[in-house]
């Protein structure tokens, strides 16, 4: 990379900010909001910062044995509206990554796999949270019982072909941000060329979605 530019001059990103002081404003099951007072190393300035503090999560993009990826569609409250989705959510204290992506692919598909990739993980809002995001893929899934939802949970299941899936996030209609950056991560997976030839040479099983 070659640096443009760099303010104030002498700037470190490497540089922390000195914690001067934090209050708890809320504290939920989903975060704890923090309001950090912090000084700046460069110009000496205190500011508030406000942090959400959160459990991990996980996303799972999940591929039956016919080759269908397997897709669940809920509403959303923050934006009012229907998403579709791959299985996830948080994980429980003490609970592992891989052993949550395990768990939300059981509990909310009614699924589960013995082949298992870490694609990897990204932070969904460094601005604001502490959190990480971390992708798996899960290969020939199998039925394995009834959907295991939390009491607010309402969602159906889907079996999706990938060119169908493919052309949906072409269009826009897959907007939920770290979805889409799960199928990034599957996309740089070394195994992902040959995975998705045979993915477009099936084309699935499944009928379109809606």
């Amino acid at each position: 990379m070659r640096l443009l530019h760099r303010h104030p001059e002498g700037f470190d990103p490497n540089a922390a900010w000195t914690q001067e002081s934090e209050s708890v404003r809320q504290d939920s099951r989903l975060f704890r909001q923090i309001v950090a007072q912090r000084r700046s190393p460069h110009t000496g300035r205190q500011h508030a910062f406000y942090r959400l503090q959160g459990p991990d999560w996980v996303n799972v993009v999940a591929f039956t044995r016919e080759g269908d990826l397997l897709v669940v569609e809920q509403f959303r409250h923050g934006i009012d509206a229907s998403t579709l989705e791959i299985p996830g959510g948080g994980c429980d204290p003490g609970e592992g990554p891989e052993v949550a992506a395990r768990r939300e692919l059981r509990e909310e598909t009614g699924f589960r796999s013995d082949r298992w990739v870490a694609l990897g993980s990204c932070t969904p809002n460094p601005a604001t949270q502490n959190n990480r995001c971390h992708s798996f893929l899960a290969l020939d899934c199998d039925p394995d019982g009834v959907l295991e939802l939390d009491p607010a949970e309402e969602l159906q299941v889907w079996a999706c072909s990938w060119p169908e899936w493919q052309a949906r996030m072409r269009r826009g209609e897959i907007h939920h941000a770290l979805v889409l950056a799960a199928f990034q991560f599957l996309s740089l997976w070394e195994g992902w060329p040959a995975l998705r030839e045979r993915l477009e040479a099936s084309g699935g099983t499944a009928r379109p979605i809606g």
